[in-house]
């Protein structure tokens, strides 16, 4: 009789351990299709405002009054706007200062977006992409950064220049 036993629960054994085993592998199966299926799409043919040549390269600006010297990189962004003749690159820029012996003051990135805690028109940055960023020399005593940020729409082509004031430690003071 017990050997009756042994083979009978050896079976019932091995039955369920290869049932819970297939029960894993379908709900993995179903997993892997659900996050797949949520992915976005990503954007094909996005057009960029800017020359592929500037992208990556800094403009250097020293002042003789002051002893900083100033390193602007544009930067392609991963978002995209979308616009009704197709999308394009958002574009970032890195601000770099550092001291005329070269130690590093600061370094920061700036987006479009940051202009939007400081301005009440939103509509008109959010429909816009960064064109480009100058530094603006200042002639005083002063201890703050001066950059004028020009937004282009894409599709109407209107520009936009907004003139941002930074202090020593890379945060924004005021825009105007």
């Amino acid at each position: 009789m017990r050997n009756v036993f042994l083979p009978v629960i050896m079976a019932g054994l091995l039955a369920a351990c290869g049932g819970a085993d297939t029960a894993q592998k379908e709900t993995t199966a179903a997993t892997d299709t659900t996050q797949t299926a949520v992915a976005p799409p990503a954007p094909k043919n996005c057009q960029s405002l800017i020359a592929a040549d500037k992208l990556g390269k800094p403009d250097e600006y020293q002042e003789s009054g002051k002893p900083i010297k100033v390193a602007l990189t544009m930067n392609q962004d991963t978002s995209t706007h979308e616009t009704t003749g197709g999308c394009y690159f958002n574009n970032t820029v890195t601000v770099q200062a550092t001291k005329k012996s070269g130690s590093p003051v600061f370094k920061r990135t700036l987006l479009k977006d940051d202009l939007l805690y400081f301005t009440k028109n939103d509509e008109a940055i959010e429909r816009s992409v960064l064109q480009k960023v100058t530094y603006k020399p200042t002639f005083n005593g002063l201890k703050y950064i001066t950059l004028t940020m020009r937004l282009q729409e894409p599709g109407t082509r209107k520009t936009q220049d907004y003139t941002i004031f930074m202090n020593y430690f890379g945060e924004i003071i005021k825009v105007r």
